[in-house]
Formats: C-alpha cells, sequence, structure tokens
C-alpha cells in the first residue's frame, strides 16, 4: 500500500494498519457528522487510521483520499503565511487536512485518518446556489429573455473594467526591486485617501510600535510592499464603482455599499483569526462581487433587460463569479483572491481544516445580510463550514451580533477613507 505521507529526513512513516477507525470517531468530523449509522460503518471500513511521530513532516497528495486529524497536534504553514497550529480538539480538526503546498510538523505524536475522497460527496453539498436560477423565473417570456441576454454575455460581450490608473502605476512600482521607499511614497501621496489609510493602518494596534509614524516613506518601510500593496488596491478599487448612468447608478452605488460593508466585517474576522491578515481581508472583501461591474454595463446593451430589473438580478447571479474570477486575473491579482471571486456564494464549501480568505468571505456576507432585506435563500451563519473554522471556532450567535456591532466601527472608517 502506498504511503500516505513522508517524512523529509531519511526515515519513513508506517501507516498502521491494525485496525479501521471507530465509526464513532467518523461522527465528530464536518462531513459525516449527519450520516447515518449504517454509513458511517462502511466509510469507517474503507478507512484507515495512521499514526505520526513527533517531527517535521512533508504530506502527499493523494486525490484519491483525504486526511483528518484525529488526536495531537500539528503546525500546518503554507506559503507566505504564519504557522497554524491545529489540536485535534479544535473545530477546524473537523475538516480535512490540507496537503497542497503546506508543511506540517507534527508537534506531538499524532493520530491521522485517511478516509477515501469520494465519500465527501455524502456531505452536504458543494453550493446552495442554482446554475442558472432558471427555476426562479415565473414564465416562458422571461425564460427566454433570460436565456437569450445569458449566451449574449456569455460570448464574452462585456468589457473587462481597467484598473485604475494610479494602481497600476504604484504596483508596478513596488513590483521593481529598484525602486525606494519615497518613490512609493510620493505615488501614494496623489491620492489624499489612500495616503490618509495608509498612516492610520501603520499608526493602529497592530502596527505600530514604541514610536508614532510620520511619513508615509516610513509608513512604507514598517508595513512592506505586500501590505502596501493590499491597502493602494482595496482604497483605489472605489473607482469602479462609479458610473454616469442614470439607469445604473443607484445599483452601482448599492453595490458598493455592500461591498464596503462585507470588507469590513471580513476585517474584523480576519483580526479574530490567526495567520490572517485584515488588509487583505478586506480587499477579498471589496471585490468578492467586482464581476457584477460588467454584467450592469454590459446591460446597457440589452434594453429588455432594463424593463425586468428582477430577472437581471438573476441574471448577475449566475454570471458575476465567473466574470469575477476573468478581471481579477486580467488585474493580475493572485489566483488565491480570483478563485474567491468565482466562488464567493459557494455557502457549502468544505475547504479544508486551516481558515482562509474565502472562508472570511462567506461568512462576511451572511453577518452582512443580518437585519437586511435579503434573499430568504441564504443559510443561517452557523450552517456553514467556514463558521466552525474562524475565530479558532469560537463564534456562537450571540458572538457574531458582537461582531456587527464591532465592524459597524469599521464600516464608518472605510466610508470616510474610501466613499467619498
Amino acid at each position: 500500500m502506498n504511503q500516505t505521507v513522508i517524512l523529509r529526513a531519511s526515515k519513513k512513516i508506517t501507516e498502521n494498519k491494525e485496525r479501521h477507525p471507530d465509526p464513532k470517531r467518523l461522527r465528530r468530523l464536518y462531513p459525516y457528522a449527519e450520516q447515518h449509522a449504517a454509513m458511517l460503518r462502511i466509510i469507517a471500513a474503507h478507512s484507515e487510521v495512521v499514526k505520526l511521530p513527533a517531527g517535521p513532516w512533508q504530506p502527499r497528495p493523494e486525490p484519491e483520499h483525504c486526511l483528518f486529524l484525529d488526536q495531537g497536534r500539528l503546525q500546518l504553514t503554507r506559503p507566505g503565511q504564519r504557522p497554524f497550529r491545529l489540536d485535534a480538539e479544535q473545530p477546524a480538526a473537523a475538516f480535512p487536512l490540507p496537503l497542497d503546498d503546506t508543511d506540517w510538523k507534527a508537534l506531538t505524536p499524532c493520530r491521522l485518518l485517511r478516509v477515501p475522497a469520494r465519500y465527501l460527496e455524502l456531505s452536504r453539498g458543494a453550493s446552495s446556489r442554482t446554475e442558472t436560477g432558471i427555476e426562479l423565473i415565473e414564465n416562458d417570456a422571461e425564460a427566454d429573455l433570460y436565456l437569450e441576454s445569458r449566451d449574449e454575455l456569455k460570448k464574452g460581450r462585456f468589457e473587462l473594467p481597467a484598473m485604475p490608473e494610479l494602481a497600476i502605476r504604484i504596483g508596478k512600482a513596488l513590483d521593481d526591486p529598484n525602486t525606494i521607499n519615497a518613490d512609493i511614497a510620493r505615488l501614494i501621496q496623489l491620492d489624499p485617501a489612500l495616503s490618509a489609510r495608509v498612516m492610520r493602518v501603520v499608526n493602529s494596534v497592530a502596527y505600530a510600535g514604541r514610536e508614532r509614524i510620520g511619513s508615509l516613506q516610513q509608513a512604507v518601510a514598517r508595513l512592506g510592499r505586500q501590505q502596501v500593496r493590499n491597502l493602494v488596491f482595496s482604497c483605489l478599487i472605489k473607482d469602479l464603482f462609479r458610473t454616469d448612468s442614470p439607469v445604473l447608478k443607484n445599483r452601482i452605488h448599492a453595490l458598493w455599499r455592500h461591498s464596503c460593508r462585507v470588507a469590513a466585517i471580513s476585517a474584523v474576522l480576519a483580526r479574530l483569526t490567526p495567520g490572517l491578515d485584515p488588509e487583505r481581508a478586506l480587499l477579498a472583501g471589496l471585490v468578492h462581487d467586482i464581476g457584477a461591474i460588467p454584467l450592469l454595463h454590459a446591460a446597457r446593451n440589452l434594453p429588455a433587460l432594463q424593463n425586468a430589473p428582477g430577472l437581471l438580478d438573476h441574471l448577475i447571479d449566475d454570471l458575476k463569479g465567473e466574470v469575477g474570477q476573468l478581471t481579477l486575473e486580467h488585474w493580475q491579482f493572485d489566483n488565491e483572491l480570483a478563485m474567491l471571486a468565482r466562488h464567493a456564494e459557494n455557502w457549502q464549501r468544505l475547504g479544508t481544516a486551516i481558515p482562509d480568505y474565502l472562508d472570511v468571505v462567506l461568512l462576511a456576507q451572511l453577518h452582512a445580510a443580518v437585519g437586511q432585506d435579503t434573499d430568504s435563500h441564504l443559510p443561517r451563519i452557523d450552517q456553514i463550514p467556514a463558521f466552525h473554522r474562524l475565530a479558532l471556532g469560537r463564534l456562537t450567535p450571540r458572538y457574531s451580533i458582537a461582531v456587527l456591532n464591532e465592524a459597524e466601527r469599521e464600516i464608518a472608517e472605510i466610508e470616510e477613507l474610501l466613499h467619498h
């Protein structure tokens, strides 16, 4: 039998083949928590126990299997991220362990459960969204218009928005190893709102040292180029939510307000979750619905849709993920953010034991919908997998209300710096 993982050094791991896991141990795993006893016995019969001694390990990707931490403590490190420590008793341990691009270190002797990946299909579904929204349409005429408009847009008859010019200039400066911090600071100074946000962040509790930063050049040095990039894009992206079209004005302004709210809540949730960067979470929240913008502009060339606002909403919901991914790839955003836009409403996305920015944005959207006049098809906050991973699994409905209250202050700050 092939080994599940291999040791970095010369020693090799041996799998424990003495017994299969107790079906009751599978019950604590999120994908199988609602399975009946007979199915759990079948899954357990096809699963195996793997024991790891303490020390560094490197997982080998196994598309046909997934691993869960059953006992012990692991340290998991992804490229460019801080180490994430996972204890078997944490809620996040109910999700599959990441196998790709992740370094492992067993902090204690560990026990893993190796389960065939095909049984994940028995879990709670990949997404609560419909594929086309066609069942929400009331008559044949609307269905014909919907499909005709969808086909037109699927042919690529929309224009991807251009990144704001200043963002492009600053991005190029950040990528150029010959550019000094003073050059970057001078570009940031061209936008007063951007300058104010950079200075506010660098002097916040999370970044401030013993001395208060007084210049943008010092701020760039302290934050680092990746953090500056997140701040620049999150501030300048507001220009994309402006339009001269009276038909689109209210819709785009509503989209901007929604994006700001989701971004603010995302920053709060990331701040509560070790290993996640609040500023990157804020940027993720701002761009999660970016695919709606080119679709709204394209709708101006489909006059029939302007007289069917509900149909236009369904069309945007259907296509904005795909178009959002294309937009962020067009802007050369990294793959994580591009795929986040693609799956930003995949409520039942299983994920892994390590919380990520898609988890943050999924939960932030549901938080943002609390008390709002939104569609009733949205799941409850505690019904999605992301809820059980963020904030070290400490979230409860009551705690969620506290998160919203805290986010209100952040929303006001974002609107002051970005919206006006």
